[in-house]
Order: C-alpha cells, then structure tokens, then sequence
C-alpha cells in the first residue's frame, strides 16, 4: 500500500497561546456572605433546569443562552467519542446539540452530590455542580460537572454555564468487573502463535496499568517488554532516584501502595519497579518479558495486528495476532538525547548521559573528582546532589533559563496535594477533567500566589548565576512543561540551596560548544575543567512516529499489496503525538488516530497515565464490540 505524504495533523499550538485568561466577576455581584447551602443549591437547580428545559427544545438561541460569554465544553468519549475541548456558547450549544442527537439522551442532566460555592479570590467566585446523564447509542453511564459564573441581567443574578465536563463513568452493557483480576494469566509458553484481543507494547506503568484495565473490562491483552524483568525500566535507574510529587498522585488501579509509603515518603525508584512486579503478579497479567519485534503488519480490511517476536536469550520466536495495538512505551524515556559537539575525540576524561549514570562509586572508580552537569531540570539537580554528596567539585551548565517551583508547592491542597487529602477517584476528577487552556491558568494563579508570598525565595539562587524562572513570571505553565516538553523544569526538593550556599558552582545562560582535553570550551569562550561529564539534557523519543517506526521492526517486503501495511506505512499514518492542538488537547495520545485504525497511545505523568487509560480502554471495549461510533471531530460554524 501506498506511504501518505504527511501532512502534520492536528497542528500544533502552543498551550502558553490557547491558554486563556480566568474571567472576572464584578465587585458586588454577589455577596458571599449570603451563599449558604440552600442558596447555593437554589442556584445550582435553576442552571441545571434551564439548561435541561433548552436542550429539550433543540433550540440553539435558547441554549446558547444558558452559557457565560466565554464558555467551554470539555467532552472525555462521553458524548463525541473522542477528546475534544469546544469553546464559545453558540458553538458548544450546536455541538451539543448535534452530539446528543448522536447519542441519544435517556432522561435528561440530573444533578449529582450537592453543589459547592468556592471564591477563588475578589474577582472569581462559582458554583461547582456535579451532573449525571446516560446515554443509548451507545449505552453508558456518564458524569459531568458544571461550573457556573454569576452575571446580572436586568438587575437580576443569574448563574451561567462557564465550563461544562462530561465523561464516561462505565459502560451500561459491559461494565468494569473487577472480579475478572483475579482469573489466572495465560499459559504464553505454548505454540508458536498467540492470538489476543490487544498487544500492549511496553511492561512500565502506563502498559501494565492499561493491561489491568483491558482485563477487568473482560479484554485479553499481551504485553511485551524489552526489559528481561517486569520493572526493570525503573530499576535500571540511576539509585539515587525518588519522585518529586506524592505517592497518592502515583497510584496505580486497584492495587495501592501500602501505607509506610504514602507522604511524607517520596517514592524511590526501586519501591516503583518492586510494585509493578507484584502488580503484574497479583492481578496475573499476560507479559512476555526479553521480547525484541523482529516484524508488523497491519491488515487492513481484516482489522488485524500481526507481530514476529523474538525472545532474547532463549532464541524462540512467536507470533502474535490481535485486533488492537497499544503503545505504552513513554515520552521521552527510552533514547537519550545528547548533543553533539566538537572534538569530541580530545576529551580524555569520562563522558556519560544520565541514563548511563548509576551512582558516584561508578565515578569514583574512573578517579573522578570533578564533574560537570549539563542540565538543570530534576534528573540534573539529582545527580548534582548525589556529586556533592560524595565530596566531588561539582558544576552545573545551566544552558537556559529554569523554571523552579518548591515541592511544598506542589503539596498544596489546591493542586497535586489534594490526592493526599481525597480518594483517589475524586482527586482524578477535580485535577483531570478540566480544559486544559483553563487548567494551566488555575496552577499557574495557585503557583503564582504563593511565590508571591515569598518573593526572595530564589534570590540566592539568582545572585549565585542560576537563570531561575520562578512561579510570579507570566510565561511558566506547569501543563506546557508536561505537555509540551516533557520536562525541563524542576520540583525543588533542596537541591538549589546547595548552589545558593556555594556548595555547587553554576555556569549559566552559556552552552557548551567544544571538548578540550580536559573538560569543555562554552560558548562564551571559557573553558571548563572535568574529569566527568554527565549530560542530563533528556531524552529524544518524544516523535511517536519515530519511535513508533523503530520499535515496530524491520520492514518487510510488502509492495504491491494494498491490503497491508508494514512500519514505515503505519508511521506514517499516525497522528502528530504530544504537545497540544488548537483546543489545548494533547495529540495523538489516549484517542483514535485519524489514518491509523485500532492503535493507541498512553503516556504521561503517573496521574494521567492512570485516569486516561480508562477511557482509552472504555474506547477499545465499544470498539470490539462493534459499538463505537465515529470520533466527533467537526466543530459547527
């Protein structure tokens, strides 16, 4: 079959340029004094009965009429089968329309739990109402929450619809029966062909979490890891690494970590690969461990994945069958990134990329005692802590300008630190469902507010030559750095006093441009000396595409037959992955590919690898059962 030319789809945005600003309510609108319970739900009842009244009516004026000047609808498969964030009140209220015409809407929009009044501040105030709907084509069981704005009209306040949420809780007719965990694995060491539901490539978090999902959906996965032990991809790491958020934010479902390693514990990297060992073990998970893909096929008009393993070690070659192809393999994980610069051959001394280094023993054997960090993101502060540490002269190259946010930031009952004040399913839902254009603002405000509070906290830190953004510049968002970059930012877990102290040196704004015999040249003609050089500068498979065409195996003759398609076709055929659309939806991951039918992306931080697996799995059971509609991808006039 024919290789497309590709065309980058969807485009590109930026979410520092979508991102839009938080609206304001008048002074004197409302007085919140006066919102007590009953009040609050009042107002809560009438937004949810108008807005049912007009979307009965399949009006457009009408139900326009319900939402705030600046509205937006974030819809998570529930009602457009994909993940889409719409915005302004006439478009949201056609494709609403449009949408639940789809659907079918059985009822109308109830209201869920009772609704609660928040003042975010003297300018913002709302009513957050949880809502529940079903719908018939196909049958699920959704939730949704409305987030209402008061405006005056006519001397009247009346609550209007800023950001409406809807998702999938379950599916009506195939619902997740976590009794199926506890069926045991299958029996992979016979025959030479394993025919399954779906093919997860990569054993980390994000394939095993998908894998155990699959399973209590009644979904039988393999998955396949290069690794030759479930959790090596994390015990490979370099020893000193611990988790810069909670350990509530890094659940995975239905098995959690146990109690002596909640907060304030910061998981390390070995207490991650020990859990997803028993995790794979205890929910018994079908893993082909030491797996190298020799070959793929797709068949088009068969629907059908065709992968030749072949077994590291043990020289035996499988072949499996699926109808469904995940890859689980991470952002910018797998290959390292490091830049290449002149005379490279000069430099006598040590030269490592972070995903080589271990430890200082590993240094010190080669007689190291000095080093040099290129980098200044979490992994560089890691291993700069680690030198020091070890009582060697350490000096970070700190190339660009670092946004820095301490960790008691992150903890703040208002951000991540609500999973370690909720249960899990509420905190998802708080911290996941919102538009992402809106999401940055909201932590960026948070951030912003409490630097604000201490504004010499990096003083130090600056006066030592350390390019430090903090959370008061307008130009950081928490969601660009996940999103975007996949990193490049660092969680301050104490690493910058070391450099405010003078215990580490700093080289900043200045690259290095050449090796010398015994260290480097930067760009600003000074020389730097080392006897090793750890380069922390990330990783370069953050292109699915890329990846995708080298991890799927060499290609295999195919020409002149149109029903199939091998790597170089199937690369080509997927959509733009990572970094935002104009919606400020990420590309590519956790939804439907336009050109590239049953293939999947999961990915992400630990939280959003956990809650957008589930309604990627949810997406893969309708599919399998014949039931999943078209992606809604148009967006009315």
């Amino acid at each position: 079959m024919t290789t497309p030319s590709y065309t980058e789809y969807p485009p590109k945005a930026d979410l520092r340029n979508v991102s839009k600003p938080l609206p304001k309510v008048p002074p004197g609108t409302v007085n919140p004094a006066s919102m007590d319970s009953s009040v609050i739900m009042a107002c809560a009842k009438s937004a949810v009965d108008t807005f049912n009244t007009a979307l009965s009516s399949n009006d457009i004026e009408k139900l326009s009429g319900c939402f705030y000047e600046q509205t937006y609808w974030r819809d998570i498969v529930a009602l457009t089968s994909h993940l889409r964030t719409i915005y302004s009140p006439r478009i949201v209220a056609s494709a609403l329309l449009e949408t639940i015409n789809l659907r079918g809407l059985e009822g109308k929009f109830e209201m869920a739990d009772d609704p609660n009044f928040a003042v975010m501040g003297p300018f913002m105030m709302f009513i957050d109402c949880g809502v529940s709907f079903t719908t018939t084509s196909p049958a699920l069981r959704c939730a949704g929450k409305m987030v209402l704005l008061p405006v005056n009209v006519a001397g009247a306040v009346v609550w209007k619809i800023w950001v409406l949420s809807t998702w999938v809780e379950d599916l009506i007719q195939y619902p997740e029966n976590k009794k199926l965990l506890s069926l045991p694995a299958k029996d992979l060491s016979e025959g030479v062909v394993i025919t399954t539901d779906v093919l997860v490539i990569g054993a980390g978090t994000s394939g095993l979490m998908t894998a155990a999902q699959l399973k209590a959906y009644g979904i039988e996965s393999v998955v396949l890891d290069h690794n030759a032990n479930i959790g090596d991809n994390w015990a490979k790491r370099y020893d000193s690494l611990k988790f810069h958020v909670p350990t509530s934010n890094c659940e995975m479902p239905y098995i959690r970590y146990p109690e002596k390693l909640q907060s304030p514990y910061r998981l390390s990297k070995d207490d991650v690969a020990e859990h997803l060992q028993q995790y794979a073990k205890n929910l018994h998970l079908n893993v082909i461990t030491s797996a190298t893909i020799q070959t793929t096929v797709f068949t088009v008009t068969e629907k059908v994945w065709t992968v030749h393993i072949e077994i590291v070690g043990r020289k035996e070659v499988k072949t499996i069958r699926s109808k469904h192809m995940v890859q689980a393999t991470g952002l910018g994980s797998g290959k390292p990134h490091l830049p290449s610069i002149k005379d490279k051959g000069l430099y006598k001394g040590l030269r490592i990329h972070s995903a080589e280094y271990r430890n200082t023993q590993q240094l010190k054997e080669r007689g190291v005692k000095t080093v040099a960090i290129i980098g200044s993101a979490n992994t560089a502060f890691d291993v700069m802590r680690d030198c020091w540490e070890a009582g060697l002269s350490t000096t970070m190259i700190v190339r660009s300008p670092t946004y820095i946010f301490p960790y008691d930031y992150v903890m703040d009952p208002h951000g991540i630190g609500a999973y370690d004040k909720l249960p899990l399913e509420a905190a998802d839902r708080l911290l996941n469902t919102f538009p992402s254009m809106l999401d940055g603002q909201f932590s960026h405000g948070l951030f912003a507010h409490l630097a604000s509070q201490e504004p010499e906290r990096y003083r130090g830190l600056s006066e030592a030559g350390f390019p430090v953004l903090d959370s008061r510049d307008p130009s950081v968002n928490v969601l660009h750095h996940l999103f975007e970059r996949g990193g490049g930012h660092y969680i301050d877990v104490g690493g910058t006093d070391l450099i405010a102290e003078g215990k580490v040196h700093v080289r900043g704004m200045v690259e290095p441009v050449a090796y010398t015999e015994t260290g480097l040249r930067l760009s600003d003609n000074s020389l730097l000396e080392a006897d090793a050089i750890v380069w922390c500068t990330g990783f370069a498979d953050k292109n699915v595409r890329e990846t995708a065409r080298e991890l799927l195996g060499r290609v295999k003759e195919i020409s002149g037959q149109e029903d199939l398609l091998g790597p170089e076709e199937i690369s080509a055929r997927l959509d733009a992955t990572w970094g935002v659309d104009a919606e400020g939806e990420v590309r590519g991951v956790w939804k439907r590919h336009l050109q590239m039918e049953n293939f999947w992306v999961v990915g992400g931080t630990i939280q959003h690898q956990r809650w957008w697996s589930r309604p990627m799995v949810q997406q893969i059971k309708l599919a399998l059962e014949g039931v999943l509609p078209p992606a809604y991808r148009h967006t009315p006039s």
